[in-house]
């Protein structure tokens, strides 16, 4: 005989299964999207470029300093993202809308490999103009680490998780992820560019920019339908 307290406990089994299953889902959506913006394998061979020659406790420097950099960045507008939009008069469904475009942009110029050669243009052109301390601002932590297709992707994470403290937590833990796997990426350069052939990580980022495309394109419809009131 299944008695009332059975049924609590089975009801209560499920509703944990469900939470668990949900969270799961959205920690890994969430994580493949900002990994996929910031790349740190493409960072492993750019890192290494422009630190030749450099002394240890200069790199030492300059990978902590754009790591913490590019978090706080992106930590500032995963606050107050919403806020500056409002303050613009911008609509999400609009930011949505041209953020997933932005980002299909993006996922393009990773299948098709131009963006790795744009982003070593702007690190050699920042080697030769820039000081070695300031490297860690830019280009690395802006825009190599967070860059416009971080930012944006930020914000929309951030619009997703809604008012609740708890859950807007919960969603950066992936970007705090991502920040972190970028500055393992530059610690490690110099020994993992030397393991990793270039063609695999050519397949990788191209594997991850069908994925953006992707995720990039649901953001664009979810827009559309909440603008247009479809669906």
């Amino acid at each position: 005989m299944v008695t009332k307290d059975t049924r609590f406990l089975c009801q209560y089994s499920m509703v944990n299964f469900d939470m668990t299953e949900t969270l799961s889902s959205t920690f890994l959506n969430n994580f493949v999207l900002i990994f996929v913006a910031i790349d740190p394998f493409a960072l492993i061979p750019i890192f290494a470029g422009i630190t030749h020659g450099l002394q240890k406790k200069e790199i030492k420097s300059i990978y902590l300093r754009a790591t913490f950099i590019s978090f706080m960045i992106l930590l500032f507008f995963s606050l107050v993202g919403g806020s500056l939009l409002d303050i613009m008069g911008v609509n999400i469904n609009s930011f949505k809308i041209i953020g997933g475009l932005f980002l299909v942009v993006v996922a393009f110029e990773m299948v098709f490999e131009k963006r790795d050669e744009r982003r070593q243009n702007l690190a050699d052109t920042a080697k030769d103009d820039i000081s070695v301390i300031s490297l860690a601002t830019f280009p690395l932590a802006i825009p190599l680490i967070a860059g416009p297709g971080a930012i944006t992707i930020t914000m929309l994470i951030s619009e997703k998780a809604g008012p609740n403290i708890i859950e807007q937590i919960i969603n950066f833990i992936p970007i705090i992820f991502a920040v972190i796997l970028a500055g393992i990426s530059m610690w490690l350069s110099s020994k993992l560019v030397e393991k990793l052939s270039m063609s695999l990580l050519s397949v990788i980022q191209r594997v991850f920019g069908l994925l953006l495309g992707a995720l990039a394109i649901e953001y664009v419809i979810s827009g559309i339908k909440s603008t247009f009131g479809i669906g």
